[in-house]
C-alpha cells in the first residue's frame, strides 16, 4: 500500500515553511524533513520581516511558526501571516509552555501548540495528524486546556468581567507583574492598568491583595 496515499497529505509531498530564528533548530528540520520522502522545505525563514512576497502562499502545506521571533510575538502578527498563507496549516513552536498563550493561540486559529523540546519524530506525527482532522499539542499543552475548566468557573462567579480582565485575573494569581502580564497578554501597560481600575470597581475592592484574597476564595 502507497503510505502516501494512507496517510492521506495534501499532495505527492507535504510542504513544511519554517518560520524560526534558532538556526541550529532551524538547520535540523530542515536536514530531517528534506531526508524524508513524505516531506519537502518549502521555505526556511528567521523572522517575520523576511515575509516580503506573497506568492509563497502557494508553496507551504504546513508552517512551524516560531513563537517569540527577534521582531516580537509572533502571534500580534497571525492574521498577517494567515493572509500570506490562507491555506496553510500554523503550528506554533515555542520553548515554554502557559495557559494563556496557549489560549490566545487556539484562538488566533493556530492549528497546532509544540514545545521546541518536542522530538523530530514527534513534530512529523503531529503534522500528518493534522491532516486527519487533529489538533497536535504537547503533553504538557494539553494540561493547560485541562485547566480551562477553572475559566467557566470563573466567568460563572464573576459574570461582570470580560474575557481579558478574566485572562488578566489569572496571570495576576500567579505573581506575575503588571509589566510581565501586559507583554504576555500583548497590550500595554497602561491597558493592563486600565483593566485592573475597571475589575476593581465591578468586584468593589481596591487593590491587587484584595484581588487575590478574594478570587483565592475560589482557586
Amino acid at each position: 500500500m502507497d503510505n502516501r496515499r494512507e496517510l492521506r497529505v495534501p499532495g505527492p509531498k507535504v510542504r513544511v515553511g519554517l518560520i524560526e530564528d534558532n538556526n541550529i533548530l532551524r538547520s535540523n528540520y530542515e536536514s530531517f524533513f528534506n531526508s524524508d520522502a513524505l516531506f519537502e522545505i518549502a521555505f526556511s525563514l528567521s523572522d517575520m520581516p523576511s515575509l516580503k512576497s506573497k506568492s509563497l502562499c502557494s508553496e507551504a502545506d504546513v508552517i512551524l511558526l516560531d513563537l517569540l521571533l527577534p521582531s516580537g510575538n509572533s502571534l500580534n502578527e497571525f492574521h498577517r501571516i494567515k493572509q500570506y498563507f490562507p491555506f496553510a496549516k500554523i503550528v506554533i513552536l515555542s520553548a515554554i509552555a502557559d495557559q494563556t498563550t496557549t489560549q490566545r493561540a487556539i484562538y488566533e486559529g493556530a492549528n497546532g501548540f509544540l514545545l521546541k523540546t518536542s522530538s523530530l519524530q514527534f513534530v512529523k506525527d503531529s503534522i500528518i495528524q493534522i491532516f486527519h482532522g487533529g489538533f497536535p499539542l504537547s503533553p504538557l499543552i494539553v494540561n493547560h486546556l485541562f485547566e480551562l475548566n477553572e475559566k467557566k468557573k470563573m466567568t460563572e462567579i464573576y459574570p461582570s468581567l470580560t474575557k481579558r480582565e478574566l485572562e488578566l485575573i489569572e496571570l495576576i494569581l500567579t505573581g506575575m507583574s503588571n509589566k510581565s502580564a501586559a507583554n504576555s497578554l500583548g497590550i500595554t501597560f497602561f491597558t493592563v492598568n486600565s483593566h485592573l481600575k475597571n475589575i476593581y470597581v465591578k468586584l468593589k475592592i481596591n487593590s491587587k491583595n484584595e484581588l487575590i484574597a478574594l478570587t483565592s476564595k475560589y482557586q
